[in-house]
This record gives structure tokens, sequence and C-alpha cells, in this order.
């Protein structure tokens, strides 16, 4: 009598369906976690929308003006809505923009130039904030301005 040679261990068969089991599920877990944060790698913008710079700044009496450019480098239009100053000792003020329109636009592509006062009798600016909205979705948006 021949005798079959015992075989031990898992079958192969065993083993392909156990690895199924795992990476099938673990495909999907992968599929569901991309669909649902590529839509918002999409929305991640790496460069500002808005972008300001100092031109000049001069001391008159008690005041302080300082001229700025700022530039729309995004799709949206923007609506400026406020022009403010941070003072050396912790203190915001307002900023006055010279030509006193009430409508500040700055459409996609554009470079504006503003001239702005600032009562500044006890101390230096030490930085512009310009706030803007989206004109489309009015989400409002903050400049800073270093000046120093």
């Amino acid at each position: 009598m021949s005798k079959k040679p015992l075989r031990r261990g898992v079958s192969e068969l065993v083993i392909i369906l156990a690895l199924i089991a795992i990476i099938i599920p673990t495909i999907m877990a992968v599929q569901g976690w991309l669909s649902r944060n590529v839509g918002g790698l999409e929305r991640v913008n790496t460069m500002p929308p808005l972008t300001g710079y100092v031109i000049s700044r001069a001391y008159s009496g008690t005041s302080e003006i300082i001229t700025i450019g700022l530039r729309n480098q995004g799709q949206e239009t923007y609506n400026l809505s406020e022009f403010k100053a941070v003072l050396a000792d912790g203190t915001i003020v307002s900023a006055n923009e010279k030509t006193g329109s009430t409508t500040k636009v700055l459409n996609p592509g554009e470079e504006r130039i503003y001239t702005l006062t600032v009562n500044s009798a006890t101390s230096k600016v030490k930085s512009i904030i310009i706030v803007a909205k989206e004109a489309n979705s009015k989400r409002t948006l903050e400049v800073p301005i270093n000046l120093e």
C-alpha cells in the first residue's frame, strides 16, 4: 500500500481568498478617501489672490502719507471696503484713502495704486491692512502690508 504524503499548512486557494478579502476593502477605502479629498485639493490656492506692496512713505506733521500698490492675482473681483493701519504701539486706526471714492473695485489681473493718510501723532505706522470682499461670495479677505 502506498501512502499519500500528508501536506501540512494552508491551502493556496485559502491564501488567495484571504488576500482578496483584505485588498478589496483596502482599495475601496482608499478610493473613498481620494474622492472626498481630491475636490478639496483643487480649491487649494497656493498664491494669495491679493498682494500689496509699499511704494512710498512720507511724514507730514501728525500724519503719515503712505502710497501702496495692490495687485489682484486671483480669478475673482474684489471690493475694497476698508483700509486700516497698525501703529507701532499696537493700536489699530483707520487709514483714509485720498481719492475718497466710495467704490473701490479690483478686477482679476488689475493693479492699482492707493495713497493713504494715517493720523499717527503718537506712534509710527507699522503695517497696513486692506479689507476686501469677493464680489460674488462676499467672502472677506484681509491683505497685510508690512512697512518695516
